[in-house]
């Protein structure tokens, strides 16, 4: 890894004489790191993820495609496919199998804004016949929406 301390993602050791890295290398070498270590690929040095049993899928990157492979034990790899390089990372749970532990687990910056969205709905719906208090009730709701999802999301349980 660079000794560079805001490198969000490790290079994969790969040699400039190195024809091919094979995914089946790759999932065992993130396998060894906890879930959303990132290890950024040459294009060139693997082949597609489609080819290699990846199906398509999306990720907090629409712009980029996105691919996932789901793993025995229910994680996933998740594949980020940009111009030059393939960006993979082991995601704690599949978003096929399990949408909302993916959310709390891999996403919990957009699970947190959705329980804050929910909240915020189910706080403008309480307070829809009372004028007076509507705005108080939107943000109540906005705010124990945020709470909740902090508290039951990855935040919350370290």
């Amino acid at each position: 890894m660079n000794a560079t301390a805001r490198q969000k993602y490790w290079d994969a050791p790969v040699s400039p004489g190195m024809r091919k890295l094979s995914w089946d290398l790759l999932i065992k070498c993130l396998s060894e790191h906890r879930p959303g270590v990132k290890i950024k690929v040459p294009k060139d040095k693997l082949e597609h993820p489609l080819k290699a049993g990846f199906r398509r899928s999306i990720g907090l990157h629409f712009y980029r495609k996105n691919y996932r492979l789901t793993l025995p034990d229910g994680r996933c790899v998740h594949v980020e496919e940009t111009r030059d390089h393939y960006v993979v990372h082991v995601d704690e749970r599949d978003p096929g199998v399990s949408p909302i532990g993916h959310l709390r687990q891999d996403a919990p910056g957009l699970w947190t804004a959705l329980c804050a969205g929910v909240g915020l709905s189910a706080g403008l719906l309480a307070g829809a016949k009372d004028e007076k208090h509507r705005g108080l009730a939107s943000a109540a709701g906005a705010i124990l929406g945020l709470i909740i999802g902090f508290l039951t999301g990855r935040w919350g349980k370290k």
